[in-house]
Parts: C-alpha cells; sequence; structure tokens
C-alpha cells in the first residue's frame, strides 16, 4: 500500500504526471495490493482451517484406539485438539476467522446488497405503533441498588413509579433476595446490558448515544435508551465484544474511563490508550482472568464467535471479536456479542458447563445471503441456547438501530416459532421488554 502511494507522489514531484493522473494510480495501486493480500489471506486462512481440521481427526481417529488406562490422557489430548482447532489466527496482521463455514464478502457484495435491499422495515411515521410494539420499562433502580450495595439519590421515588406502574408488582421482596444466588439483567438497547452477577455489576457493549457514529450519522434509535449511564450503579467490570460502533461508544469510554475494568479483545487496547484509558484487559479466545471485588472471585473467559471487526475502511480485523463467559460461584453469564453460527459454541458448553443465562443477538440477519457467516437468526440463537446448555437465554441486538432487512418486529416472532420447533418453553429464552429488570436465581 505505501509503495503505491509513495509512486503516485513520486510521479508527481518528478512533474511526469498531472495530479488527478497521479491520483488515479496511487488508487488503483492500492485497489490492486488489497485484492493481493485479501487473496493471500484468504488463501492462508483456508490452508490453516484444514491444517487444524486434520490434527483435530487425527488426534480423534487415536482416542479410540487408546487403552482404558489413557482415557486420562486421551481426554486431554481431545480437549486440546479441540481449543486449538478453535484458537483465534492471525495472518498478515489480519485476524481471520478459523471455522470452515466462514466466507468472506466482498465490496460486489455490498453494493448488491445496497442496490437490492429492502427499504422500510416496516416501520412507520406513527409514533405510537412503535410505542405499542416497543414499550419502554424503568430498570428496577431499587432492586439495582440493592444487589450492588450501592445508594443513588432519588432512587425512591423511581423504584416507587415502577411498582405503581405493575411492571414489578409480583417480584419478590428484595429484602428477600439472596445476592449470591440471584443474577438480574437490564436490556437497554442493541447489545448494552446491565448485569448483576452475584453482586458484580457488568456493562455489555456499551452504546447510550441516539445514532451509532456521531450524533448527526448513522442509523437513529427506534425508541430512547430506558435510562442513562449515569442513573445505573457503577459498574466494576465493561465486556466488549469488538469495536464497531453499535457495541463500542466512544462517550461511554470517556465516561467511564479508568473507574472500571475493560475486558477487550486482542489488538483492541491500544484503541483506549489512545484516549487516556490505561485499565483494559485484552483477552485472547480460551484465555482466563480472575477478577475480584469485595474479595469475591469471578472468573472471566474470552470464547469465539465468528464475526469480524473495524470502524473504518483501514482498520478492518486489526482487532480480534469476542464473547465472554463470566462465572461466579454459583451462577455464569455468558455475553455473546455479533456472531455467525459456528462449531465453537458447543465446545464452549462442553468445556465450561451449563450456563446460567446467555445474552444472544436475535437481529440483523436479513438478507440471509448476505448476514448468515456474521449475524445469526432467531433460530440459529436457539441452537447456540442448546450448544452452551443455558438454563435461560434473553435475546438483544433488535428493535434498536435498523442495519438489516427483516422487519423491526420480526426478531421476537421468529425467536418464539424457533422455540416451539425446537422444544423450548416459554420462559426458556426470552426477547425482553426494553428497560425491564429480569431476575434469574439458582436452581
Amino acid at each position: 500500500m505505501s509503495r503505491a502511494l509513495g509512486i503516485g507522489l513520486g510521479w508527481l514531484r518528478g512533474g511526469r504526471l498531472s495530479i488527478p493522473a497521479c491520483c488515479l494510480g496511487a488508487m488503483a495501486g492500492y485497489t490492486i495490493y488489497c485484492l493481493i493480500a485479501d487473496q493471500w489471506i484468504s488463501s492462508r486462512r483456508y490452508q490453516t482451517v484444514k491444517k487444524r481440521q486434520r490434527l483435530r481427526e487425527r488426534t480423534a481417529a487415536a482416542g479410540k484406539h487408546r487403552s482404558s488406562a489413557d482415557v486420562d490422557i486421551g481426554a486431554s489430548a481431545d480437549e486440546d485438539a479441540a481449543i486449538a482447532q478453535y484458537a483465534s489466527l492471525e495472518i498478515g496482521g489480519r485476524f481471520v476467522n478459523p471455522f470452515a463455514g466462514w466466507r468472506d464478502k466482498t465490496l460486489l457484495d455490498f453494493v448488491w446488497w445496497l442496490a437490492t435491499r429492502k427499504s422500510g422495515n416496516g416501520l412507520t411515521s406513527d409514533g405510537l405503533e412503535l410505542e405499542r410494539n416497543l414499550p419502554l420499562a424503568n430498570p428496577h433502580f431499587g432492586l439495582l441498588d440493592s444487589l450492588s450495595g450501592s445508594q443513588h439519590p432519588q432512587r425512591a421515588r423511581q423504584a416507587q413509579s415502577c411498582v405503581i406502574d405493575n411492571e414489578y408488582a409480583e417480584y419478590p421482596a428484595i429484602a428477600n433476595l439472596n445476592k449470591d444466588s440471584t443474577i438480574t439483567v437490564t436490556w437497554l438497547g442493541q447489545s448494552t446490558c446491565f448485569v448483576q452477577l452475584e453482586g458484580l455489576n457488568i456493562l455489555t457493549d456499551p452504546i447510550f448515544k441516539k445514532r451509532t457514529v456521531f450524533s448527526w450519522l448513522g442509523p437513529e434509535r427506534l425508541r430512547p435508551t430506558p435510562c442513562e449511564l449515569a442513573d445505573l450503579p457503577h459498574p466494576d467490570i465493561v465486556l466488549v465484544s469488538h469495536n464497531h460502533f453499535d457495541h463500542l461508544d466512544v462517550d461511554v469510554v470517556r465516561d467511564l474511563g479508568n473507574t472500571v475494568t475493560w475486558y477487550v479483545p486482542l489488538g483492541l487496547r491500544d484503541w483506549f490508550v489512545r484516549r487516556g484509558v490505561y485499565k483494559v484487559i485484552e483477552m485472547d479466545w480460551w484465555q482466563e482472568c480472575e477478577h475480584v471485588v469485595d474479595d469475591r472471585g469471578f472468573k472471566v473467559i474470552s470464547t469465539p464467535t465468528q464475526h469480524w471487526s473495524g470502524r473504518n475502511g483501514f482498520d478492518s480485523n486489526c482487532s480480534l471479536w469476542s464473547s465472554f463467559l463470566v462465572k461466579g460461584a454459583n451462577l455464569s453469564v455468558f455475553h455473546c456479542g455479533d456472531t455467525g453460527y459456528c462449531p465453537a459454541f458447543s465446545e464452549v458448553g462442553r468445556r465450561y458447563g451449563s450456563v446460567s443465562l446467555a445474552i444472544l443477538p436475535i437481529g440483523s440477519y436479513e438478507p440471509r445471503w448476505y448476514m448468515c457467516h456474521q449475524h445469526i437468526n432467531p433460530e440459529d440463537a436457539v441452537l447456540i441456547h442448546k450448544d452452551l446448555g443455558a438454563r435461560s437465554s434473553i435475546g438483544v441486538h433488535w428493535g434498536t438501530f435498523m442495519m438489516s432487512d427483516e422487519h423491526y418486529m420480526a426478531p421476537p416472532r421468529d425467536l418464539s416459532q424457533a422455540c416451539v420447533k425446537h422444544g423450548l418453553k416459554d420462559s426458556e429464552f426470552i426477547a425482553p421488554k426494553l428497560g425491564k429488570t429480569l431476575i434469574y436465581q439458582a436452581q
């Protein structure tokens, strides 16, 4: 790339060509460079994926011939081979997906999607219809404050208004809840959730702004955020699955700064450091970190997903993408972020056991020919729920920013149909109400 631009500038200094011709030459050189580099990376990725598959197959074949005395050794070898098959993969300074089912989308694919995409998503100019279909709830601030051990001014009035609205009338009394066996989750739009796990305050993929990129640029929220960041108890940790604008709000990064611990995928810490935030732990897939709050230990685990990263045209896949599993003494929470369906989720379930609560995306999935490799649909989400052995799941990443072609109310409808198809109970996997605080307790 630098050589192509250098040749163009050299021609300009030498007076050999006009400015437009030099710019055109530099752009052509850059385009050719990108095409060659992408082809090389794609070829290397394919070879590595095949090599990993063969290693896994050889290990499995060898396991069939082991004696009973070598069972433990064989199990360890099988586990190591599985982890190696789904380890993160970096080629030529770019991260790539190590899954056989992944397909890169080209510029032509993107242009064709834009040219043929449906418009409207079923949205109308009737604001009352949006309010009926996407109602907002007030988070249960009294409950959140109680489980976090903090106090917030003017909370009593807000909490009382929730009870008057019958939003939480059937909830157990706060005094009867045991923090050690309780999870609360409050969906705030897109993949942003405020989660409490055995007293640990977790914020996921934070975005609170009206539009995804700037106040004047990017898709606009269908409904306002149920509350502001300052209204919530202070997070202990923030989980960032990847750096897309709708999952990482720079304003939230500035507001929270070094008052929280940020858990991010490989390659993303430098982005935070450039903004003066240093309390950042960068994690590779399958890496585990211990996090201690008030002498209580939690395990944060980075796990694979099938997606991509980038905030502009020059940093594509320079940082990794990830899901996170957070385990307490009795309960666990899985935050997925964005993903296409891939076999790594069954490996997460096999390796770490049943998940207490999974937060899974169910939106931004049409058209399937373009979205299937990067965004799951509701039926895929149900399959991941089963892969993880999740006791409960909630569907997020819908009803907030429209960045695909499905009807804006299709995700909860399709989720309901998928749950029936795969034999899930109504309460096992739900599309939550924006802002409503949900309670899950150890069984």
